[in-house]
């Protein structure tokens, strides 16, 4: 049987459509299709049905998962205790998305490291990076993890408000009431390739904003704001100590939060164990950078 077989087949069962287990994997829906073909014929039985709702498991593939996730989590282990010897150096690699991870952690984490004896890949994008996809060991995201043998907590709630540049504001005069936010032009997101559902705040206010300047990350719509090209809703731990914005109707504000996550088996080795304790501590005693407004 071919161990690679086995991987496809359980991120199939995780994600249940083929085009999330394809880009978990970095692979296309074919080849996964492929793989899965190949491990039915090896194995003399079905795992899959496929219906509206993606490939559910069968009774033998329920079976045949159980054992295959437990087989995973045993070789994951093996890996990270065989790395471990005096002469190893622990990597603990970091996913986190870019506005808290590029303009918050990677800072405090650079600072911090140079006092340690590990190692760190960190991993900021517009994009979510899990656990669960084996792409990072500690998670950081906008929305509550899922899956099995996971330990997750909320790391922190924080605030995101409107803000222009003082420029901008002279240009079109002040804000003063709710209604006049749609003859703005407006800086976001580019709708119809979010990440996280959790980024449409900009639903909430209306459905009829034009937007000017749209961009995959939030670093960019703060300097597009900066610039005087429009209104922005930005998180206030990046945007309310910047000399080049101003806060608009300061008594709308949008709540989030921020989790952090992990493997239940990871979680107990020394390296990780020390780089989650940091994190959590890093975030707790700045709480006031990011709840510093008045929750609606």
């Amino acid at each position: 049987m071919n161990w690679n077989d086995v991987k496809f087949f359980i991120t199939l069962a995780r994600f249940r459509r083929l085009s999330k287990a394809a880009a978990h994997l970095g692979t296309s829906h074919v080849t996964v299709a492929n793989r899965i073909a190949s491990l039915e014929e090896t194995l003399g039985f079905k795992l899959f049905i496929q219906n509206r709702n993606g490939f559910e498991l069968t009774k033998s593939g329920v079976i045949f998962y159980r054992h295959a996730d437990e087989l995973e989590h045993v070789l994951r282990l093996g890996l990270e205790e065989a790395k471990v010897d005096e002469h190893t150096r622990p990597k603990v690699r970091i996913g986190v998305t870019e506005g808290v991870g590029d303009n918050f952690l990677a800072t405090r984490v650079a600072r911090w490291l140079k006092d340690q004896t590990l190692d760190i890949d960190f991993i900021s994008l517009p994009k979510t990076t899990t656990v669960t996809s084996r792409r990072a060991d500690i998670s950081i995201t906008l929305e509550k993890p899922k899956g099995e043998n996971v330990i997750r907590q909320v790391l922190t709630d924080y605030h995101l408000g409107i803000y222009a540049s003082p420029d901008y504001m002279a240009r079109y005069g002040p804000v003063c009431q709710r209604e006049q936010l749609e003859s703005h032009p407006w800086i976001g997101y580019v709708d119809n390739i979010l990440f996280s559902d959790e980024l449409r705040y900009h639903h909430e206010l209306s459905e009829n904003l034009n937007f000017a300047f749209q961009s995959t990350t939030i670093r960019a719509q703060m300097e597009a704001a900066k610039e005087g090209v429009g209104l922005s809703i930005l998180p206030e731990y990046m945007a309310k100590n910047e000399a080049g914005l101003v806060r608009v109707l300061p008594e709308i504000a949008f709540l989030r939060h921020y989790w952090i996550s992990t493997n239940r088996d990871l979680h107990r080795f020394d390296g990780l164990l020390k780089v989650w304790n940091f994190i959590v501590d890093a975030f707790a005693r700045e709480q006031s950078l990011f709840l510093s407004s008045p929750a609606q």
